[in-house]
């Protein structure tokens, strides 16, 4: 043990997370908070494997995140196998695969970890937590308004406030795209440059594409494009071209929706995020909190994934980032509620079959009983337990005597076991 912890060798692989006791619980109360709106809207949990054939998940990962995968050989035979990346491919696959004959629209969330490979000065996590949801089979707006609704709804839930959703619209960037007639490599680096908001790039990249001013002028709009309504009027007057102005109309009215519902103080326009271009297909988002410099969360419309493992179905859907979820909670409430405590049962009279049966009585009313066995005052009891948790402590002292010390402020009480169990 010693010359494990002078070694120079990490403990852990980086970038792998670990969940103390009291983290773990505030992990678990955020899933179950988040999972529990998703329920109450009538998604149902589904648990998808840890890893998946290569060749077959393959089909709905992009290269960048397939080259970020852990991959490995089955040893029963030889198939290459993949530690999952992400969880939508996945979701995408179970739906094509096996609930085809499913009525849709399905509904389905989930909570699990997802595992990347990043390079070691890059600081990301590896092991990432999400939870999210996937509603497969609706193209209209009502689709896109729902997923954004329960996202704003989960994070009320939890006790966050002070967060914005930026909603933006690939397909208008898409049309604008389409209507340029660059090479395919200034294309990428003109995505590249509206993805950094970078304008003296763009205004580079375009330079070098020869493109008439009034093209360019479109393009480079897109970096201001950020506010209200008004951002989609102002948009509107950019272009006349269908496609752009489709994606504008579809904006505007999931916008409006989710307005008339009362969130407007949540939502934000942003015509400019257009990060994951080559996946999304439509209406997509991110969520910020205040003062955290990461999404809490992404998602958007993808409606050309599950048909790459089957039949083509419209889908739209979003994941938190449980991590950053936990963080931005944190830092919201300040101090975090306490772990709940527990009750320290002591038999100091070493009577096993007392403790144990007192025990069980404890718990099935609902109690969290810790059992102790061992000879100590009451004094030494205090001094040992508390601070360390322990919320109170009940020494039984023979016969039906027994002891109740609250370890927060001290107090005790003295009396009969069946009177002070109805003071726990």
């Amino acid at each position: 043990m010693t010359k494990f912890k002078n070694s120079n060798r990490p403990m852990l692989p980086r970038g792998m997370a670990t969940f103390l006791p009291e983290a773990a619980i505030h992990k678990r109360h955020i899933e179950e908070t988040v999972l529990s709106v998703f329920l109450s809207w009538g998604y149902l949990e589904v648990i998808p494997p840890i890893f998946e054939y290569l060749d077959v998940i393959a089909l709905g990962m992009s290269e960048e995140l397939l080259e970020k995968g852990y991959k490995f050989v089955d040893r029963g035979n030889g198939r290459l196998m993949l530690l999952r990346p992400d969880v939508t491919p996945q979701i995408a696959r179970m739906a094509a695969m096996l609930m085809a004959d499913v009525p849709k629209p399905l509904r389905l969330c989930y909570r699990a970890n997802v595992f990347r490979h990043e390079e070691e000065h890059a600081g990301r996590a590896r092991e990432l937590f999400q939870i999210g949801g996937e509603l497969i089979g609706l193209e209209g707006p009502e689709a896109d308004a729902e997923v954004i609704a329960i996202a704003i709804e989960a994070l009320l839930k939890i006790g966050l406030t002070d967060f914005k959703i930026a909603l933006g619209q690939v397909e208008f960037f898409r049309g604008l795209m389409n209507g340029l007639g660059l090479a395919s490599d200034l294309q990428k680096q003109v995505h590249a440059a509206v993805v950094r908001k970078d304008r003296s790039k763009l205004a580079e990249v375009l330079d070098q594409g020869g493109l008439p001013e009034t093209k360019a002028r479109q393009i480079t709009a897109i970096l201001s494009l950020f506010g209200q309504d008004e951002v989609i009027e102002q948009a509107w007057g950019l272009t006349t071209l269908p496609a752009c102005r489709a994606a504008l109309a579809r904006l505007r009215e999931v916008f409006r929706a989710l307005i008339a519902a009362g969130w407007k103080e949540h939502l934000i326009i942003d015509l400019a995020e257009i990060r994951g271009f080559d996946y999304y297909t439509g209406i997509i988002f991110e969520v910020f909190a205040k003062d955290l410099g990461v999404p809490l969360g992404r998602g958007g419309r993808y409606d050309s994934l599950v048909g790459k493992f089957g039949t083509p179905c419209p889908s739209t859907g979003f994941a938190f980032d449980a991590e950053q979820l936990q963080w931005a909670w944190q830092k919201t409430l300040g101090a975090v509620p306490e772990v709940p405590g527990e009750v320290l049962l002591i038999e100091t009279r070493r009577d096993m079959v007392r403790l144990f049966q007192l025990a069980r009585t404890l718990r099935e009313k609902g109690y969290r009983v810790i059992q102790h066995l061992e000879k100590m005052d009451v004094r030494e009891a205090v001094t040992r337990f508390q601070g360390a948790g322990i919320q109170r402590l009940f020494m039984l002292m023979g016969g039906e005597k027994a002891v109740l010390i609250n370890c927060r402020t001290g107090s005790q009480q003295s009396g009969r076991i069946p009177v002070l169990l109805s003071k726990l």
